[in-house]
């Protein structure tokens, strides 16, 4: 599994702009604009009910490299916590 340079702050911010593998297969939902029914709140941090399932590393942000406003590229892991749970509430649909 790739490490990445900080810990997920399970801000749901990854889930909310991109479903994965597991999501398109178990649920056949498209890779963009439909929510996943796998992910939860609680208060603000989510859980996905596929992976609680298996072994997960739990580390990294894996929105990185798709962090995009206004045509410009931030660098989503190295925000702080606040401002990434802030873009998920943002994002929920």
């Amino acid at each position: 599994m790739k490490k990445y340079p900080n810990d997920c702050c399970r801000c749901g911010y990854c889930c909310l702009v991109e479903n994965c593998k597991a999501a398109m297969v178990s649920f056949g939902v498209p890779k963009y604009g439909v929510r996943c029914p796998a992910l939860r709140f609680n208060g603000p941090e989510a859980t996905c009910t596929i992976y609680q399932m298996i072994l997960v590393d739990g580390r990294g942000c894996c929105i990185k490299a798709r962090a995009y406003r206004a045509g410009v590229e931030y660098d989503f892991s190295s925000l702080p916590v606040e401002l990434k749970r802030n873009a998920a509430k943002q994002n929920l649909f």
